[in-house]
């Protein structure tokens, strides 16, 4: 059963609504992504997630190498398995150190992080765990990292817990 939980869209069959967000997901993509299989069957979320999933993709504030370790720990956090998988090898190609992916996978703080990259595991971390994070800890994370990247760090860290609650609810296994 687990195999027919993800229902395609055929985008010949598609309604009026699913073929405008096909035909933006064709521009901005090249293609549809896998959750969008499972988003389009609601086109007006799908819509929206389309937005911010393109902005991620293509105009973030983040570099690719932050961005990666946001959405690799994300995945992890969830125990997305699809996620993981194709975000630890998407981490390691944008340049995030092999030591930082190791310690995400296995749930640490990566302490071989410095820098902004290290900031950025901190605040990522913290996220996740729903901590309350002190006045000292937001003004490091204002001054080392500023508001637009922190605003895009949540978006990035929800995004991608949409994404990996959707491949897990829908039972997809990593590819190859």
């Amino acid at each position: 059963m687990t195999d027919k939980r993800l229902e395609r869209i055929d985008p010949d069959r598609a309604s009026a609504e699913q073929k405008k967000i096909i035909e933006r997901l064709g521009e901005a993509r090249g293609r549809i992504p896998t959750p969008f299989n499972i988003w389009l069957h609601n086109p007006r979320l799908a819509e929206g997630m389309e937005i911010i999933g393109t902005h991620i993709d293509q105009t973030p504030v983040l570099s690719e190498t932050e961005g990666e370790v946001a959405i690799l720990a994300t995945a992890v956090f969830w125990n997305s398995p699809y996620v993981i998988n194709n975000h630890r090898r998407h981490a390691l190609k944008a340049g995030v150190p092999e030591p930082v992916v190791a310690a995400l996978l296995e749930k640490r703080r990566p302490e071989a992080a410095a820098g902004r990259l290290g900031t950025i595991c901190d605040a990522v971390c913290e996220i996740l765990a729903g901590a309350k994070v002190d006045d000292a800890r937001f003004a490091t994370y204002e001054r080392e990292l500023g508001r637009a990247a922190i605003a895009e760090l949540i978006v990035v860290v929800g995004y991608f817990t949409s994404v990996s609650l959707a491949m897990s609810l829908h039972a997809l296994e990593p590819k190859g």
